[in-house]
């Protein structure tokens, strides 16, 4: 074999293994994350799968963005869902009877007040992204208290929309 045949080999096997997941990416199969915080904890980041948001009009006839936040993985045992009707660029109330919170799985916690906000500023047939700003009552110590200060969740959503459904 030529030794310059030799060097180039190892370079061309390492660029086809670097492409190799290419196709595995949110961009591609579909999918995201939320970063948040709940009362100003540490930050943490739920990844969301292509059947975890439901965009309207994509794979539905439905007119509303429904995200689902699964169960995290080691420690994080958050789980939420968050209902937006009609979503907008710009500022959009959550729907309170669909969005609820429960906080390593205690009971479901559901909105309280009128400043609970999805403010989206990307909605397109690739990406949208979403900062959002919910309180909710506090069910921390196993049932829900609205005498309690209420649960503040802060957070971030960027989702991708799968190749297949543009």
């Amino acid at each position: 074999m030529h030794s310059t045949f030799k060097i180039f080999v190892p370079f061309i096997v390492a660029g086809l293994t670097a492409c190799s997941g290419i196709n595995d990416s949110w961009e591609v199969k579909g999918g995201g994350f939320i970063k948040y915080t709940i009362d100003g904890g540490e930050e943490i980041t739920q990844e969301l799968g292509r059947k975890d948001v439901e965009i309207p009009f994509i794979r539905n006839s439905h007119h509303y963005l429904f995200i689902k936040m699964p169960t995290g993985d080691g420690e994080n045992k958050n789980q939420m869902n968050i209902m937006v009707s009609n979503p907008k660029l710009g500022k959009n109330n959550a729907v309170a009877d669909y969005t609820w919170l429960q906080v390593n799985g205690t009971p479901k916690a559901y909105l309280i007040g009128d400043s609970n906000v999805v403010t989206i500023d990307q909605k397109d047939d690739i990406k949208w992204t979403a900062t959002i700003n919910l309180h909710f009552e506090d069910c921390r110590q196993g049932a829900c208290n609205k005498n309690l200060p209420a649960i503040h969740f802060k957070g971030r959503m960027h989702y991708w929309i799968a190749e297949d459904d543009r």
